[in-house]
């Protein structure tokens, strides 16, 4: 059976997870007034994760764990 790609908000919410693993200090409405701000960068990531699973490239787990984790590193370094 072929691995279903993670949903947008699947992802998102791995890198919200993520971003709050570094920022623990923010509160929930600071977190998603930045997340929100940043949503253009992390569609586009989104976007290229997803293209790399279609092609077979990357698995769900890499998808959700490396790729998120790495969006959400990217994001708290940025902030």
């Amino acid at each position: 059976m072929k691995e279903v790609a993670p949903t947008y908000e699947e992802f998102y919410k791995e890198v919200k997870e993520g971003f709050r693993f570094w920022w623990k200090s923010l509160s929930e409405k600071e977190v998603d007034d930045y997340l929100h701000s940043e949503e253009e960068k992390i569609r586009r990531d989104y976007q290229t994760y997803l293209n790399e699973f279609n092609k077979g490239e990357i698995d769900r787990k890499t998808f959700m764990i490396g790729g998120a984790s790495s969006v959400a590193y990217c994001l708290q370094l940025m902030y």
